[in-house]
This record gives C-alpha cells, sequence and structure tokens, in this order.
C-alpha cells in the first residue's frame, strides 16, 4: 500500500466511522477488520500510529455502547 492510498483510507475511515454508528448499522467485525489492516502501515505517516489507535479505541467505544444497550 502507498502512502497516499493509506492516507485516503484512514482519512475515509475516520470520517465514516462515526456516521454509521450514528445510524446504527455498525458491523464491529467488519470494521475492526478494515482498521487493523491499516497497523502493518501506519508508519506511513507521522501521525498514523496515532490515528490508527484512536480508530480502534472509538470502535472499543461504539462496541461497549452497543453491549450496555443490548
Amino acid at each position: 500500500m502507498s502512502h497516499h492510498e493509506f492516507a485516503k483510507d484512514l482519512t475515509h475511515l475516520e470520517y465514516v466511522l462515526p456516521l454509521i454508528h450514528r445510524s446504527n448499522s455498525l458491523s464491529v467485525t467488519y470494521w475492526r477488520h478494515r482498521i487493523t489492516s491499516l497497523v502493518a502501515q501506519q508508519a506511513l505517516l507521522p501521525d498514523g500510529t496515532k490515528r490508527v489507535t484512536r480508530l480502534l479505541n472509538l470502535l472499543n467505544e461504539f462496541e461497549r455502547e452497543t453491549t450496555r444497550r443490548g
């Protein structure tokens, strides 16, 4: 994956994950796979590790909220 592809995918996930959560159509397994697939490339950006970690933490919070409501 190139630097530009990684940045584009990361930006997309940062944008879409909160929207999907609000619409209650979040498939945690799918989105966790999408995010963790970026872990190997996170060093391509200076803040890549921080951004990937933030997305994983956000997904964990969404999952906890769903469990509490469920």
